[in-house]
């Protein structure tokens, strides 16, 4: 079976879901899953515009040093990143960067810290429909390496290793039930790094494609063993300037993958 699916176009001709076309996104997206990010970052472009704005989401697109890029919001989850990683696909995009925020599954990881995902725990339920669980959900080499690079030249020291990706935010969250700390546990115990929604879906699905490179970069907050109001990023003071620092690294990351060859795929 080829991964491959249909496109489908609203009478606009545009995607049935993201709300785009060809000329409204560029070669490389950003892909968080707050919709008010989208505009945080895309100030940081040397120009930009709002290509769209679907189901709430916003598309801003532009130029950054010469480089086609765009920020795009998926929302929240496994399925509705899938569906994304589809339809930016059939736009012909090649990089797609997760930047997005976790809880801290390490207590030794400082509150605040920048998490390079290298693979993800296949924890959620959308990239199941694609393949079974034994199949990796691992990033691309060249946005890891590019991310850490970025992250080297801005001074700042960043986490890889592998992140989980669930369903279920308030069964793995502090306090939401009785038992959460049992159910995470295996995952500290294994040295995963930290929690979230979307990678995992995000590298499957782009891996069967082929021809995409994918990554993740997250801003973490406090340690899930703690209380609940210490893992809330956006709640901190310096929530703006760790945004602005993010933005700041990823489109160095992409000026970096810009200059790569674009990726191909074993089975053309």
């Amino acid at each position: 079976m080829k991964y491959r699916s249909a496109k489908l176009t609203n009478p606009a001709g545009k995607m049935w879901h993201i709300g785009l076309d060809e000329n409204d996104v560029g070669k490389h997206v950003i892909l968080p899953a707050d919709p008010a990010r989208c505009e945080m970052v895309a100030k940081h472009f040397d120009e930009a515009r709002l290509a769209a704005v679907s189901r709430g989401n916003p598309t801003y697109t532009g130029k950054y040093h010469d480089v086609d890029v765009s920020i795009m919001c998926t929302g929240m989850g496994a399925m509705a990143v899938a569906i994304a990683v589809e339809e930016l696909n059939h736009l012909g995009v090649k990089t797609m960067i997760r930047m997005g925020t976790s809880g801290s599954l390490q207590p030794n990881l400082p509150d605040g810290s920048f998490v390079i995902a290298t693979g993800a725990i296949r924890g959620e339920g959308a990239s199941k429909e694609y393949i079974p669980e034994e199949y990796p959900a691992v990033a691309d080499v060249d946005v890891v390496c590019a991310l850490r690079q970025a992250c080297k030249e801005y001074n700042v020291k960043p986490y890889l290793g592998i992140v989980r990706s669930h369903d279920s935010f308030y069964m793995e969250s502090p306090g939401a039930h009785e038992g959460y700390m049992e159910r995470i546990q295996p995952w500290v115990d294994a040295g995963a790094l930290a929690v979230e929604n979307e990678s995992s879906a995000l590298f499957t699905v782009a891996s069967l494609l082929g021809g995409i490179r994918a990554g993740t970069i997250l801003l973490t907050g406090g340690y899930l063993g703690s209380h609940y109001g210490s893992m809330s990023t956006s709640n901190k003071d310096d929530y703006q300037k760790k945004v602005d620092l993010m933005s700041k690294i990823v489109l160095r990351a992409i000026e970096i993958i810009d200059s790569l060859d674009d990726l191909g795929d074993i089975r053309e």
